[in-house]
C-alpha cells in the first residue's frame, strides 16, 4: 500500500510539474513568432543603413549633376543622420534579438547563451525606445538563468517564455509603431524611406530636364544625368514595394504579438494572425532579397 501510495505520489507531482511547461500549441506558435519577428528585425537593421547610405548617393549625383546646389546648401545625409540611424537599427536589433530569444527558450538546444542574449535585448530595447524599461520587465528577463537539471532547464525556460511574452508584449506594439512610421509613404510622413523617396524624386526631377535637353549638355553630362535618373528611379519603386510589403507586416507583428499573448494567459486563440504574420513575413524576406539585387 506504501509502494502504491508512493507511486501516485510521484504521479502526482511529474503531473504538476509537466503542467508548468508548455503545450504543443504554445510552442509552434512561439516558434512561428520569434522566426518570423527575428526576420523583421534583421531586414530592419540592413534597410535603415540602405537608407542613410542611398540618401548620401543619391544627395552626391544631385550636387554632382544641379550646378545651383553648394557644398554649403546640401548636407548629404540629411534627415539619415548617423546618431538617429543608430537608434532606429538598436529598435530593430531589439526585435531581431526578441524572436531569437523565444526560439531558444522554445527549443531543446541547451548549449544557447540565454542570459547573454537577455541583456543584449533589455539594451537595445532601452536605447530603441529612449527610456529605461520597468522593473517588472527587467525582471522577467533577468529570470532566465539555467545550469540544474534538463528537466529543470526545460521548466525553467518554458515558465521563462510565457512571462517574457506577457511583459514584453507592450514594448514590442512600441517597437512596431516606431517601425510603422519609419516606413511610411503617407504624405505628412516624417520617416526614413519617405525621406528616401522624396530625395530620390528630386533626383529624378533635375536628372530629367538634363535628359530631355537634347544636344545642349555634353555626352559626358548626359551619362551622368542619366545615371542618375536610372538611380532615382530604382530608389522610387523600391520604396512603394517595401512601404507596402513593411506596412503589412509591422501591421502583422501587432496582431500576432497580441494573440501570442493571449495563447500564453489561456493556451487559446481564434485567430490566424500569427499564421498570417509569418507568411507574410515570409514575403517581405522573398521581395527583399529582390530588392536587394
Amino acid at each position: 500500500m506504501r509502494h502504491v501510495a508512493k507511486a501516485v505520489f510521484c504521479l502526482s507531482i511529474i503531473a504538476f510539474l509537466s503542467g508548468c511547461g508548455l503545450t504543443g500549441n504554445q510552442i509552434v506558435k512561439t516558434q512561428s513568432f520569434g522566426t518570423a519577428t527575428a526576420n523583421i528585425g534583421r531586414i530592419g537593421e540592413e534597410e535603415f543603413i540602405n537608407i542613410r547610405n542611398g540618401i548620401i548617393e543619391m544627395n552626391t549625383e544631385l550636387l554632382s549633376i544641379d550646378n545651383s546646389k553648394t557644398s554649403n546648401s546640401l548636407v548629404l545625409d540629411k534627415p539619415a543622420y548617423a546618431e538617429d540611424t543608430s537608434k532606429r537599427v538598436a529598435a530593430c536589433k531589439s526585435l531581431k534579438l526578441y524572436g531569437e530569444l523565444l526560439t531558444q527558450l522554445v527549443s531543446k538546444d541547451r548549449s544557447a547563451n540565454l542570459q547573454k542574449s537577455a541583456n543584449a535585448l533589455l539594451d537595445n530595447t532601452g536605447a530603441a525606445l529612449g527610456k529605461e524599461l520597468s522593473d517588472e520587465k527587467k525582471g522577467a528577463i533577468n529570470k532566465i538563468i539555467v545550469g540544474l537539471g534538463s528537466f529543470w532547464v526545460d521548466r525553467k525556460k518554458a515558465d521563462a517564455a510565457k512571462e517574457i511574452i506577457l511583459v514584453y508584449q507592450q514594448p514590442v506594439d512600441e517597437l512596431a509603431n516606431l517601425l510603422r512610421e519609419d516606413f511610411s509613404l503617407e504624405e505628412n510622413s516624417l520617416g526614413y524611406l519617405k525621406a528616401y523617396e522624396s530625395t530620390a524624386k528630386r533626383l529624378k526631377n533635375v536628372a530629367m530636364r538634363l535628359v530631355n535637353a537634347g544636344s545642349k549638355y555634353t555626352l559626358l553630362e548626359r551619362e551622368r544625368a542619366v545615371h542618375a535618373f536610372v538611380l532615382s528611379e530604382k530608389a522610387i519603386s523600391r520604396s512603394n514595394i517595401l512601404s507596402s510589403k513593411a506596412m503589412t507586416s509591422i501591421d502583422g507583428l501587432k496582431k500576432a504579438n497580441t494573440e501570442l499573448a493571449t495563447v500564453m494567459s489561456n493556451n487559446q486563440s481564434s485567430t490566424d494572425d500569427i499564421k498570417n504574420y509569418a507568411r507574410q513575413i515570409q514575403g517581405l524576406v522573398n521581395m527583399y532579397q529582390v530588392l536587394s539585387k
